[in-house]
């Protein structure tokens, strides 16, 4: 049965960043788009590289290692064929603790 995890504060992720956190052992992208947040899995389905250290452009991360995009909001791989989409997790904000479904 999924469990909502909390991850972080919204204030430790400032608006159009992103942070590497952690939610019952699996390590997750925490992206602050505009105000919303998202959840995709930390490594890159293509070669692993960490997500959460990619450039980040609106709702699009790029991935430091091959500079493949995926859409923050649902996971969907942008620039290549295929699908190696990343695996997004459910948000929940609650006052300040941001909650991740895992």
């Amino acid at each position: 049965m999924p469990a909502l995890i909390r991850v972080a504060n919204v204030y430790d992720v400032p608006p159009g960043s992103s942070t590497l956190v952690e939610a019952d052992g699996q390590f997750l992208a925490l992206f602050n788009v505009g105000g919303t947040f998202y959840a995709i899995d930390d490594a890159c389905p293509h070669q692993g590289a960490s997500l959460s250290e990619g450039e980040i452009r609106g709702c699009v991360v790029i991935c430091p290692w091959h500079g493949w995009e995926f859409d923050v909001t649902n996971g969907k791989l942008l620039t290549q064929p295929g699908i190696l989409n990343a695996v997004t997790y459910p948000v929940v904000v609650e006052g300040d603790a941001v909650l991740v479904e895992v």
